[in-house]
Order: C-alpha cells, then structure tokens, then sequence
C-alpha cells in the first residue's frame, strides 16, 4: 500500500477548553475573573452607552452626569431589553422599555411606573462591575467582590522621560490586523513567546516586517518569571555587537514586548492587554510611552517603510505576504491542540501552558492566583523585558 497516513478515519479534532474557555464558571474564566481587565478607553465612558462584550459577557459602559464611569450588565432586570438603548442621566442610565433608573452600582433608584415610584425598588439590583481609570483605560473587575484586588501599576508605564506622556490604544497593536480578532485569545497570548516565528513569518517568509536585524535566527532562552514567562533571545549584529532582547508574558493576559523596529533601546515602552472577548474573539489594548499622540512603536532605522498597513491591503496582498494576524486567524476559531506535534522551539508555548494549567486549578483550590495583590501601596510591578545592545 503506497495511500497510508491519509486523513481518512483520523479521530475528531478537540481543543484544551480548560485554557481557552473564558465564560463565567469556566475553569479559564474563573482565572481571569481574579482580576482586572481593560473594557475600554477613557474616551469611551460618556453619556452615550456602549456596547462592550468582555469574558463571554455583554455589558453596557456609560458615564454619569456627575462623571462616574459605569458597567452593567447589557439586559434590564426588569423585562431583559438591552441598556445600550437606555437614557444616561445625572445618576445613572434610565431603561428605554419602562423606565427604570440605575446607577452605576447598580441600585434601582426609580421605577416611574410603579406606585410611588417603586417602593419596592431596593429589592432590584441590575447586575454590574466596579471599574477604575488608569493609562487612559478603564479597567473592569468582574470577579467575586470578596476577593477584588487593587488595580495593579507597572513601572514601565509610571516612568516617563522628558517629552513623554502615556496614550492609550483599542485597534489591538500586536495582532497584526484588525481591532477585533476572530479567534481565541490564546492564539495570540502564546504567540509572543514563540520567538521562532519572528525570522521565518516576519523575515524570511514574508519578506522583512521589522528590521534585517529580527530576521536573523536568535539564540533564545525561556525562564518562568513571579507573573509569567519570559523568553531571551541575542543575535549578533554586523560589528559584533550582541543584542539580547527580553518580551514577556504576565498574568493575566499581558503582552509585554519591547519595539520591534529597535528603534531605541532601554525598558519596554508599552504593555497590551489580550482582552479574551468570548472563546473565538480577542482585543488588545494597549497603554505606552510616547512622545506623540497616536504614535505607537515608531519604526526605527531600517525598519520596512515601504510595507503596506495591514488595513490598505488585498486578501491576495495578505496571502502572499501574512503576517501574526494570518497566522494566528489560520489556526481556527480555537486552535485544535489534540493535532498539534510541538517541537524543541515551542518550549516557551509549553512553560505557558502548563503555567495556566497550574494556576486555573490553584484557583479552583481556593488560593490566589499570582499578581494579585490586595495592598493599595503596593509597589509597581517590574518587567524586565526590553532591548539592550552589549559587546559580542
């Protein structure tokens, strides 16, 4: 027989859903509820409601007239029609079905239709989420109240050289594609430590997307940091020099890696949050150190200017020359990891999945996951990634 190893009769196909499954009771979902997580830009709380869909939820997010931000739950506790067509108001957002009044805790504060004005209204309570503003974001804590932590800072973010300021981005910089991004977060979460990809996707496959310099094979080195993984990699430039470079995964779903373009060297000068919409759509957001609003990663010398941005490009543009989006998108809605033979490159995949595993079941136990802190004058958390340049 010359046909073996065909497709044919192969067993069904299945996914790691402790991982990649984030709706609430979720072993995942249960993980990422223990903490804060971006829902938006500051820009987006005002008096018109917005749509928000995070960890399998939708919300509504909105800004009083005495300028609380607030997060509810998208359907009224009255009758179940969405907020997001309600009316925001000094003291919260008034349903556009009968008119029930809520602030932004949630507290039922009238029910015009009712006997004097509701007088059982207390007894309503429209489900919501505290939200804070830091880096131009709001962040949602959307986890058991008696276990909420303090909003976490990062030094990376808090110290800012002359000139710079910190700005904040929704269009998912890293993804290398469109702001929402129709597969499972892991895809892209896994992807930053799978420096491999960098020389062959981004270099020599596709044609320099960086700099000559990524497209060089690194040395590369994986470590488990208190939040995370952390890959190091060094190539050797022409001269001699050696550049090492540090990017890191955090709980929970940070991205932190140092400009791509090398454009500068020094700590890393932004940090993207992998915001898991539902099990088959993700977002970044992204908060950095700029010189420039809107300016984010600016390419340095030698960087491919001549590129087309993803946005003005063909699908044929795209096949011919994919970038992390295509690749990432390629795996599925939810990679089927069951199919998967991962190889000596993937170590850094494997240390953050097994991470996971270990830190979804250590909450099932009842026990706090890493990085959750509930100190209010805790220090901010130090990264070590970013790009330096040494003698060889």
């Amino acid at each position: 027989m010359t046909d073996v190893g065909t497709g044919y009769g192969r067993k069904p196909p299945s996914y790691l859903a402790q991982l990649t499954e984030v709706g609430p009771g979720k072993p995942m979902g249960e993980l990422l509820r223990r903490y804060w997580h971006p829902v938006g830009l500051l820009q987006h709380a005002t008096s018109t409601p917005r749509e928000v869909r995070a960890l399998g939820e939708d919300l509504v997010l909105f800004r009083d007239g005495t300028g609380r931000p607030g997060l509810v739950q998208a359907r009224c506790a009255h009758r179940g029609t969405t907020l997001y067509y309600g009316k925001v108001e000094q003291h919260g957002i008034r349903c556009c079905y009968h008119g029930w009044l809520f602030d932004v805790e949630g507290n039922c504060l009238e029910q015009p239709c009712e006997p004097g004005g509701g007088r059982l209204r207390d007894r309503v309570r429209q489900p919501w989420y505290p939200v804070q503003e830091l880096y131009g974001l709001i962040f949602a804590y959307m986890g058991p109240p008696e276990k909420k932590p303090v909003l976490p800072r990062y030094q990376c973010l808090e110290t800012l050289a002359d000139g710079e300021f910190i700005d904040a981005d929704d269009t998912s910089i890293g993804s290398g594609g469109d702001a929402i991004a129709p597969c499972n977060w892991l895809q892209h979460f896994e992807n930053v430590l799978d420096t491999y990809h960098v020389p062959i996707l981004h270099g020599n496959f596709s044609g320099t997307q960086f700099t000559e310099v990524m497209n060089q094979m690194p040395k590369v080195k994986w470590d488990y940091t208190p939040l995370g993984v952390k890959a190091f990699s060094t190539r050797t430039l022409d001269g001699g020099k050696i550049m090492q470079r540090t990017t890191e995964v955090a709980l929970p779903t940070l991205r932190v890696v140092p400009n791509p373009y090398v454009g500068s060297f020094g700590m890393v000068e932004s940090i993207g949050w992998t915001l898991p919409i539902d099990d088959t759509h993700y977002r970044i957001y992204t908060a950095g150190r700029v010189r420039e609003k809107g300016v984010f990663l600016p390419r340095g010398a030698g960087a491919a200017t001549n590129r087309k941005r993803w946005k003005d490009m063909t699908p044929e543009e795209r096949r011919e020359a994919p970038g992390d989006w295509e690749a990432q998108i390629g795996q599925g809605a939810i990679a089927f990891h069951s199919d998967e033979h991962l190889a000596t490159s993937d170590e850094g995949v494997v240390m953050l999945r097994r991470l996971l595993h270990r830190e979804v079941n250590a909450v099932a136990r009842g026990e706090d996951p890493p990085g959750v802190s509930f100190d209010a004058a805790a220090k901010p958390v130090v990264f070590e990634a970013g790009n330096l340049m040494v003698d060889g």
